[in-house]
């Protein structure tokens, strides 16, 4: 038996609008407090927002970086360090109280708390002075069912970053294509085109006490640190009131055109390794259709020029 996978906004055939784009319209209901924030990430898929945190916020994250460093499972070597991704649960249970302790504070600052839970979370992301430092292009996981809702990450850098310590660099636009399956379970549907992404990929540099938020299905990077200080920085989740957590895998043993989307709670990311099949005694399952792109080179470029935003 062969199965087909069906090629999903084919971009030879007439691309839709951005009134037309479904994922558009599923992000017009903002989150924001500021319009003008809003209509930036809307076509961007990130906007940079100045002078939101305090001194004493970054003091308080860098007490909690200093705490999970004495763990056993923390390793801080040449590459960027995600805390998200490290196996010792206590690492992650410690990032995420001090994330749940900061995010009432700080959310309410750039959101409208009647429609966004505080209860977030987050990772610590901290790039050591090295050239092997730098964060390849990439989308970052999903979180929710970007099929029907959508969350955004703020980005907190606790220094200035600049073209020298690895600044981060995004594909305008990208939160728009449609590839709304996503995890380390999955492989990168953007994989084949890493040298036409990066030469679409715009650095964004930021003050200490800036932050951006950006959509987790854009597509950025991050340059190696060739400074001398640890960059240090903490992500943050903004999610709709009562979300649903699902995470996506691709189980080799399913027909191509399937993937097995999980029903999960914030416990899941404490404690999966990231690695294997999830535990079905644990979590819901639901098999559905596999979303498969499959660009040649001109299809690409003209996927990314059709959604990369007008400059006035």
């Amino acid at each position: 038996m062969i199965n087909y996978i069906t090629k999903i906004f084919k971009p030879s055939l007439r691309l839709p609008t951005l009134q037309e784009n479904k994922y558009y319209r599923i992000r017009m209901d903002s989150f924001f407090i500021n319009d003008d924030h809003h209509a930036k990430y809307l076509q961007y898929g990130w906007v940079k927002i100045e002078q939101v945190i305090r001194q004493d916020e970054i003091d308080r994250f860098m007490q909690t970086f200093d705490e999970i460093s004495k763990l056993d499972g923390f390793e801080l070597d040449k590459h960027l360090l995600n805390s998200g991704r490290l196996f010792n649960p206590e690492i992650r249970k410690k990032v995420q109280q001090v994330i749940n302790e900061l995010a009432p504070v700080i959310l309410p600052r750039l959101f409208d708390m009647q429609k966004t839970d505080t209860h977030t979370g987050g990772a610590f992301q901290v790039k050591p002075p090295h050239p092997n430092s730098d964060l390849l292009i990439h989308q970052d996981s999903t979180v929710i069912d970007e099929e029907s809702d959508y969350c955004l990450f703020v980005w907190i850098p606790f220094c200035d970053v600049t073209m020298e310590n690895g600044v981060v660099s995004f594909v305008s636009g990208s939160h728009l294509w449609g590839n709304t399956q996503r995890s380390l379970g999955v492989p990168w549907q953007f994989k084949n085109y890493i040298p036409i992404l990066y030469k679409h990929a715009h650095p964004v540099t930021v003050k200490k006490g800036d932050v951006i938020v950006f959509d987790p299905a854009c597509i950025h990077a991050s340059a190696p640190n060739l400074g001398t200080e640890i960059r240090h920085a903490i992500t943050m989740t903004v999610l709709r009131k009562n979300y649903q957590l699902v995470y996506y895998f691709r189980n080799p043993e399913l027909p191509l055109d399937q993937i097995e989307k999980y029903y999960v709670t914030e416990e899941f990311y404490y404690t999966y390794d990231f690695i294997s099949k999830p535990d079905e005694t644990l979590w819901r399952k639901e098999i559905v259709p596999y979303k498969y792109f499959d660009y040649s080179e001109k299809e690409m470029l003209e996927l990314i020029r059709h959604y990369t935003p007008k400059v006035s």
